[in-house]
């Protein structure tokens, strides 16, 4: 389903947000944490992915930023990850489809950051934008999956494909190696038939329309 800058995530997580992002930025609530469940997500073009959720406190709040969520309470010692470590590109757009792929449900995997470090997750759900330059530009699409990080920081993570690797246990062989390179910006259409360009499909058919001045 196509949503416009605002859609339900498909499943409600109950995690935490960070204290100081609901205190104006007060400094002094840095490291403290409240309840929330989180129940949306808002892309706005050019900027990081934001959600909205719910306060035990019974207050709403929208658009709080990624860095500032926790799926689960932080381990002590645990790293925190910079914003720009967890998303790297901002959104393309504010037309965006979620999607909560049955295979990859709850799958683990792990995200490559900026510095090659491997980050151990699962998965929780990909928002793909539509209806822009860059999405629909092969070499420049990405897709974003949203990721519960496992190194004890509690995280949420919005990754594209080519930073992830999966932890399917019966399907991927470890070691593979890995020389892909981006897409190209060939774009594929199912009516381009340069071996046939005068065909009509619809002259094979079974189904034949009445020739013309015929009842």
């Amino acid at each position: 389903m196509r949503h416009c800058l605002n859609a339900s995530v498909p499943q409600h997580r109950y995690g935490l947000v960070c204290r100081e992002v609901l205190y104006g930025g007060d400094p002094a609530m840095v490291g403290q944490f409240e309840p929330a469940v989180l129940f949306g997500v808002t892309s706005i073009p050019s900027r990081a992915l934001h959600f909205s959720i719910l306060c035990e406190s019974g207050a709403q709040w929208a658009r709080i930023p990624l860095h500032l969520l926790r799926h689960e309470a932080p381990e002590a010692g645990a790293p925190v990850h910079a914003l720009s470590e967890l998303q790297m590109w901002d959104s393309h757009g504010d037309a965006f489809s979620v999607t909560a792929y049955e295979y990859l449900r709850e799958m683990g995997c792990h995200f490559r950051t900026t510095n090659g470090t491997m980050v151990p997750a699962s998965y929780w759900f990909t928002l793909d934008h539509v209806e822009n330059g860059f999405s629909d530009y092969p070499p420049e699409h990405k897709c974003y999956h949203l990721l519960l990080l496992e190194d004890g920081s509690g995280q949420i993570a919005a990754q594209p494909n080519n930073r992830i690797l999966w932890d399917d246990k019966s399907w991927v062989k470890p070691g593979h190696p890995l020389e892909y390179r981006v897409m190209a910006p060939t774009t594929w259409h199912a009516e381009y038939r340069p071996e046939a360009p005068g065909l009509n499909p619809q002259d094979t058919a079974f189904t034949q329309d009445e020739p013309r001045g015929t009842a």
